[in-house]
């Protein structure tokens, strides 16, 4: 279904169509880039049973035009389209008969099909459940980030466990601790194509482990000094950018859908909403949180190579941890089985994101990094996959520590 909402950019009075796609969600906010003076316009569009309501956010008002229909010339107003969860081809964004919901979404359940051929009764199952929780998951996520914050601030077991039984999942027990509720929460992110990504590295750790007694205390030795040394302050730093990745998700989530789904994410496609001011500073903070934390992967890696686990190739890791985090990836990068980790770390955006040098013009993310400042471009798009793509990485890391961690306490390897 898509509704058409007429709107004026209440700065310079350019008049819109908003062909708005229906979601999942209740709430749908896009923030949408004004032709003319190029003002932030923000829209929201609330959905309750069999009606909806268009609230005028920043920047524009409901408008009283004509609506021409599709044999609008758009001289009178510009049409625009807006998916929550779709791309749309930049040559159809403004076109007065494209359907995101017909077109983008029939040619990407086609790609998917050859992709996966025949589908199970059990897949078919679990992709009805993850669906609904996706459908929950801004929800969810407002549960979670207070019964996170309480865990930060040892708040009681008993008290967040309570908390956490207004957590909805067709995936988990309503009784689940809390380790069990982000991990199933970050499965509802990863699914379908990361969600086997954690227990499948992880049994391939735990063969490699089993074949050494010496490998095997090291783990033991590796879990413990995680505890005491890393467990505290590396939650903290996923608790950050989790709330940051959540603040965004109306930006995110439709590039999120296409990650985990391994599309083809076409560069010439645009989002419905443009909110850049605040994404261009996301993947600075990610790459930080991400290149800390990855410091886990490190430790993995020392004792699959045979050696202690505070001890890489040349250096010690009190060294490691006082190097330049863009190079923290570069211990594992060459072994096949870790190199999956150092994908999407890039010093370059990095730098621009967390130093301000980097914009936004005509769908073209414009960024400079090095010294001297070097220009580089990208489209906003292919900025958006990268955040999302190491995202996922920054997911997966966690699930591995919840995970190792865990296995550890409940098996006392």
């Amino acid at each position: 279904m898509t509704l058409r909402c007429r709107i004026a950019c209440s700065v310079c009075e350019q008049n819109y169509l908003m062909r708005i796609s229906l979601g999942h969600t209740v709430r749908q906010n896009h923030v949408v880039e004004c032709n003319q003076c190029k003002s932030n316009m923000h829209i929201e569009l609330q959905l309750d049973k069999q009606t909806y309501q268009i609230n005028y956010l920043e920047n524009c008002k409901e408008a009283v035009f004509k609506d021409e229909g599709i044999a609008s010339n758009n001289e009178n107003y510009i049409t625009k389209n807006l998916h929550p969860e779709l791309l749309i081809p930049e040559e159809f964004s403004e076109d007065n008969f494209y359907n995101a919901n017909v077109f983008e979404a029939s040619k990407l359940l086609e790609e998917r099909m050859k992709k996966v051929s025949v589908i199970s009764n059990e897949n078919r199952k679990m992709t009805f459940e993850y669906t609904t929780n996706l459908n929950m998951i801004e929800k969810n996520w407002k549960i979670i980030k207070v019964a996170w914050k309480m865990k930060n601030n040892k708040q009681a077991d008993k008290l967040i466990i309570k908390y956490l039984k207004k957590y909805k999942s067709a995936t988990e027990s309503v009784n689940a601790d809390f380790n069990s509720i982000l991990f199933d929460f970050n499965n509802t992110i990863l699914f379908p194509d990361f969600i086997d990504y954690t227990p499948k590295f992880s049994k391939f750790l735990r063969d490699s482990f089993d074949t050494s007694e010496s490998k095997n205390k090291e783990y033991s030795k590796c879990i413990k000094y995680y505890k005491l040394n890393l467990l505290d302050e590396n939650m903290k730093k996923f608790y950050d950018i989790y709330c940051d990745f959540f603040e965004l998700y109306n930006d995110f989530k439709s590039l999120l859908m296409y990650v985990v789904t391994s599309q083809k994410i076409r560069e010439n496609s645009v989002v419905s909403s443009m909110n850049f001011e605040k994404t261009k500073m996301f993947y600075g903070k990610l790459f930080e949180a991400y290149t800390s934390n990855v410091s886990f992967i490190t430790i993995l890696h020392n004792i699959y190579k045979g050696r202690e686990f505070d001890r890489l190739d040349q250096i010690d890791f009190d060294k490691y941890l006082s190097t330049d985090k863009a190079k923290r990836t570069l211990n594992f990068k060459d072994t096949d089985e870790f190199k999956f980790f150092d994908e999407f770390v890039d010093s370059k955006v990095r730098n621009a994101s967390h130093h301000g040098n980097i914009e936004l013009q005509n769908n073209i993310v414009i960024y400079r990094s090095g010294k001297p400042l070097k220009e580089y471009k990208m489209p906003y798009v292919k900025y958006l996959e990268m955040c999302t793509q190491l995202f996922v990485r920054f997911v997966i890391v966690h699930q591995l520590q919840i995970l190792k961690y865990q296995s550890y306490l409940r098996y006392s390897r």
